[in-house]
């Protein structure tokens, strides 16, 4: 499938094979499928995004069904994205939710689409959000979003749906204070199907004793029976108010603009603080949990961080998906009264298995409200790419920012302290202070933050379509300078920046510091050796070259011609640890090796 031609033009005029075709690419990574995402992101942001999400049995699906007949009495378009669970043996959906929306599936106002899930932690599929835009494009009114059943902690579609409603089975009772801190937290709206049960109107109390808020938006309790209809114009009223409060466009204004370029991956530490940003410039509450202790086996090393702005929307992960929902939940108490939280959980065996560990352990997170007085010289340096660790108290919060040449903030620390730390800060290894271990004072933990290291590759050959996702993958910030455009095409270097400046002139503008490695991978002196002139002259840990011993000796003597030939030692020629390789897969790879050894000086 190519993304050129007339795809596109079909699907905003809403042709269903066309339609159809491209979910089918989209869903299976097929070629061209993320060059017709990007030939369609000028047409997102006009449909309304309405997750529908709630525990197994509640009834979402015939709920859904109802939904639609009334929806389409008021003359709207409809897509619906059904996620159902994958099956064991083929990896492919179950279409149990899909089956009882039958009613309405051949309208030709209605597209319903069922996605497996692919065991995604969360509710969604992988390509649920990718699925929403394609709808977007083509013209839907609403898209209408159903996850998987869920849990209490599977809380993914609030970073993508405009609405969520969160749909109830009767007979919760006192439960709802158990989950509190779970799936109900993200509801704009919730819905106690099955309405004519004995026992539910006991649920809508519970429901709305909890009294949630955001945003001015008081969050209503509805009774609905899916199977007659009743209440199923209230609720289309309700969803149609809250469209108006609130807008649309949600998931692109929030995590999604910063998610990693690797989907499975956790967002980078750059792509954490920088949403922490843009959430403060937009007046939002926010705060952030760190892991600070691990016992046994644990999904998210010390120093992980999960940040959480005050609708509920988040980034990064503490566990994998294990306690991600009380975390969130306690987040917005956090925000609310100011107070640090420590916690202290035990992920069981069962859901470590689930998140691809062998056994259970125990983790301790310490959750705090982002404040100006201390996030704001921490967000600084970390703009300025100053290494400073962050030391905190665990017990009360008191905070200290330790700097290599300085110290500043309200926690006093000793000799030993501030030198055990900056061993830490110098190793970019997060920990708690064995040197304040079990003293009275409290506990002392040491969030590093050192800053991602970047690779600079030159040339957009094969060997970089293979070193760039590589590297992505090992934590590295890439970017690709090429100025033949030709070869530095979105098709060729998906998610990966790509400069079609000249190489000088994209190496002036993103200087180079001591944790850059610069390659130059083009075979051509027009190109390599001009960036190696800047190089050469910068604090880049790595620079390396690809070529024979032959053309090194040429380079040498260009070089050396040039000025350079006390600098040129640093090059490393031919690229790459000799692993005997020569397919370009195997070549980045021995790239890879030598930077990352060189990175930590072995």
């Amino acid at each position: 499938m190519h993304s050129t031609g007339p795809l596109p033009d079909a699907i905003a005029a809403g042709s269903r094979p066309a339609i159809a075709r491209a979910l089918t690419a989209i869903e299976n990574d097929l070629p061209g499928a993320d060059a017709l995402l990007a030939s369609l992101a000028d047409r997102v942001g006009c449909a309304h995004v309405l997750g529908i999400t709630g525990a197994p049995g509640a009834g979402k699906s015939t709920l859904i069904d109802a939904l639609l007949g009334e929806l389409l009495a008021r003359g709207k378009r409809i897509a619906v994205v059904a996620v159902d669970p994958s099956s064991p043996v083929s990896g492919g959906a179950l279409l149990g939710d899909r089956v009882r929306m039958g009613t309405h599936g051949g309208d030709e106002r209605v597209f319903i689409r069922s996605l497996s899930s692919r065991g995604q932690l969360g509710g969604l599929s992988r390509k649920t959000a990718h699925a929403v835009d394609l709808f977007d494009a083509a013209g839907f009114d609403v898209v209408i979003v159903e996850t998987v059943g869920v849990g209490q902690s599977e809380v993914e579609v609030a970073r993508l749906a405009d609405t969520r409603v969160v749909v109830c089975a009767p007979g919760l009772g006192d439960e709802v204070q158990a989950i509190k801190a779970g799936v109900l937290e993200i509801a704009d709206i919730l819905v106690v199907n099955k309405g004519d049960s004995p026992v539910a109107s006991a649920t809508v109390r519970d429901l709305e004793a909890r009294g949630a808020s955001g945003h001015g938006w008081e969050v209503p309790v509805l009774t609905t029976v899916a199977t007659n209809g009743e209440g199923v114009a209230a609720l289309a009223d309700c969803i149609d108010q809250h469209a108006r409060a609130s807008g649309v466009g949600r998931r692109l204004k929030s995590v999604s603009a910063v998610a990693p370029s690797t989907p499975s991956a956790p967002a980078t530490d750059d792509q954490l603080f920088a949403q922490i940003e843009r959430w403060r410039a937009d007046g939002r509450g926010v705060a952030l949990a760190t892991v600070v202790r691990t016992w046994g086996s644990s999904p998210r090393p010390e120093g992980s961080h999960l940040a959480v702005e005050q609708g509920s929307a988040f980034v990064g992960s503490v566990s994998g998906g294990c306690i991600e929902g009380a975390v969130i939940g306690e987040a917005q108490d956090s925000i609310a009264d100011g107070k640090a939280r420590l916690l202290e959980f035990g992920v069981s065996d069962e859901q470590a298995w689930e998140v691809g560990l062998a056994c259970g352990g125990r983790v301790e997170v310490l959750v705090e409200r982002v404040d100006d007085a201390l996030f704001a010289p921490l967000l600084a340096a970390r703009r300025a790419k100053r290494p400073v660790a962050l030391v905190t108290r665990l017990a009360g919060g008191a905070h200290a920012l330790v700097f290599d040449d300085a110290v500043v903030g309200e926690l006093p620390l000793d000799d030993l302290q501030l030198a055990e730390t900056r061993a830490r800060l110098s190793a970019n290894r997060s920990g708690p202070l064995a040197s304040r271990e079990g003293a009275s004072e409290g506990a002392l933990f040491a969030r590093c933050h050192v800053g991602a290291p970047r690779m600079i590759i030159v040339g957009a050959v094969h060997i970089t379509q293979a070193l760039a996702p590589m590297a992505a993958i090992a934590g590295f910030d890439v970017v690709v300078v090429d100025p033949r455009r030709a070869f530095a095409t979105p098709e060729r270097l998906p998610n990966v920046e790509v400069s079609t400046e000249w190489p000088d002139e994209a190496l002036e503008r993103l200087k180079p510091d001591a944790q850059t490695a610069i390659i130059t991978l083009t075979h051509d002196p027009k190109l390599d050796d001009p960036a190696l002139a800047i190089a050469l002259t910068s604090p880049a840990f790595y620079i390396g070259s690809l070529g024979s011993t032959r053309t090194h000796s040429k380079r040498v003597a260009r070089l050396t011609e040039a000025g350079l030939a006390d600098a040129i030692p640093r090059i490393r020629a031919p690229v790459g640890l000799d692993l005997g390789g020569r397919a370009p897969a195997e070549i980045a790879v021995a790239i890879l090796a030598e930077v990352i050894q060189m990175r930590y000086q072995r």
